[in-house]
């Protein structure tokens, strides 16, 4: 899909308006659009999806701390890696 030309244009109107907005720009990746018909301005709402390796996504979640960390508050267990959520 990334290679065809109207997705090309597409993503490249999407990242004027992106960058007019102070946002930064995307390349062509998975979004998702919200749903929800309840407001002005919920067809415009978005959020990129990343899709990592599991490698990855766990050194990245090394890097981040939790809301309790911030807090100093201990919370038991604590998930280490994606492999224990499966």
């Amino acid at each position: 899909m990334r290679e065809l030309d109207f997705v090309k244009k597409r993503y490249s109107n999407i990242n004027k308006i992106r960058t007019g907005k102070g946002k930064e720009p995307v390349d062509f990746d998975f979004i998702l659009l919200c749903n929800k018909i309840c407001g002005a301005s919920h067809y415009n709402m978005q959020m990129k999806i990343v899709v990592d390796t599991e490698e990855d996504y766990n050194k990245w979640l090394q890097e981040k701390s939790t809301f309790a960390e911030q807090l100093n508050i201990e919370i038991e267990p604590k998930v280490e890696s994606f492999a224990q959520v499966k």
